[in-house]
């Protein structure tokens, strides 16, 4: 199929001269009519990190084992987790609900766990903070730790919203490694990976320290940031480094029933709670919306996830579109939400020709 790109690349040209931006790399597709392109404004294009994007690897994977019968959503997390490791956890108002959290409160985020990453502690900063200051790295229990010492949202699954929280997901891995009795990052070659041929994709570790260099670099305003420790340290939450192209393959394969059975997929997409505008959570995996006017006719609802890191992967229903990419930005989430909208604003002519 040959279609003119002029519109969307001139997009990308725009975004990718911005001082604030980093590496742009963006794949859009359209399986339904054959088309595909592929963006990259460096050379050689490097790999990148895909931060929160990860969740939807984890939440994949959690379907399975549910699909499998190794565990169901409404198990409590103490069926795979030692009631001393999570005690205390989720206390509010003097009352311990951490042995009342299950794993879909996690997935959906609706635990009301403190995001142990992103909230300020009492003392103004944060763990994310404090990695940009310096980068550390840091382990489960020291993350359940910082948890212990936040105030949670709300009780488990009590509120019509949704709280973003790290948290849920650094605990789903480990429920993960617990029901497969393999680290979190096999399961995920295992699993994803290797059965998708996701060549560009592997999770980032300490073990890959090394390796830092050879992904794409991070902003953060206009600076630069070095952060092997913090991103190997992350992990279930937002440690997988992959490729646009790579995520169109795999977000294809989750909301296809390629990777577990598609009824699975409509009850991750069954029940969405609000978090911050644009912002809903559904089991596993979040939606976007824009308004009509910054549509502008194209599609106005997005599926998929997007990441502090400036990357997103969504899946546009209206338009049959998948867009995937990042912009290495980790400060202003604002500058990816505003091309993702431009980018389908302008693919609009791709998609009804």
């Amino acid at each position: 199929m040959t279609v003119d790109e002029t519109r969307i690349r001139s997009v990308l040209d725009r975004f990718a001269a911005r001082a604030d931006v980093g590496a742009v790399s963006f794949a859009l597709a359209t399986p339904s009519t054959g088309w595909s392109m592929l963006y990259e404004s460096e050379s050689p294009a490097r790999p990148y990190f895909i931060g929160s994007i990860t969740k939807l690897y984890t939440a994949a994977i959690i379907m399975q084992l549910r699909q499998e019968g190794v565990l169901g959503l409404d198990d409590p997390i103490t069926t795979f987790l030692d009631p001393d490791l999570v005690s205390a956890i989720h206390v509010y108002r003097e009352t311990d609900y951490s042995e009342q959290i299950t794993v879909r409160h996690l997935l959906s985020h609706t635990s009301g766990l403190p995001n142990y990453l992103m909230q300020p502690r009492d003392d103004g900063g944060s763990v994310f903070g404090d990695a940009l200051e310096r980068d550390r790295g840091w382990t489960f229990d020291q993350a359940l730790g910082v948890t212990r010492t936040m105030r949670p949202a709300f009780p488990p699954g009590t509120s019509r919203r949704a709280y973003f929280s790290h948290t849920n997901y650094a605990i789903l891995g480990r429920i993960i490694e617990q029901a497969t009795s393999v680290p979190w990052e096999a399961a995920v070659a295992e699993r994803i990976i290797g059965p998708l041929g996701l060549a560009g994709t592997w999770s980032f570790s300490v073990g890959d320290v090394d390796r830092y260099d050879g992904v794409s670099p991070v902003l953060h305003g206009r600076r630069t940031v070095r952060l092997p420790l913090t991103m190997a340290s992350v992990r279930a939450q937002g440690g997988i480094v992959s490729t646009a192209e790579d995520g169109i393959v795999f977000l294809r394969a989750l909301l296809d029933g390629s990777l577990f059975d598609r009824q699975l997929v409509g009850e991750m997409t069954g029940d969405w709670r609000r978090l911050t505008f644009p912002s809903h959570a559904g089991v596993g995996i979040m939606r976007s919306r824009i308004s009509a006017l910054a549509s502008q006719g194209g599609p106005r609802e997005f599926v998929g996830h997007p990441s502090s890191t400036g990357a997103v992967l969504y899946f546009a229903p209206a338009a049959g579109l998948f867009i995937s990419g990042t912009i290495n930005q980790m400060q202003n989430a604002d500058v990816a939400r505003r091309l993702l909208a431009q980018l389908a604003v302008a693919a609009k002519g791709v998609v009804r020709g």
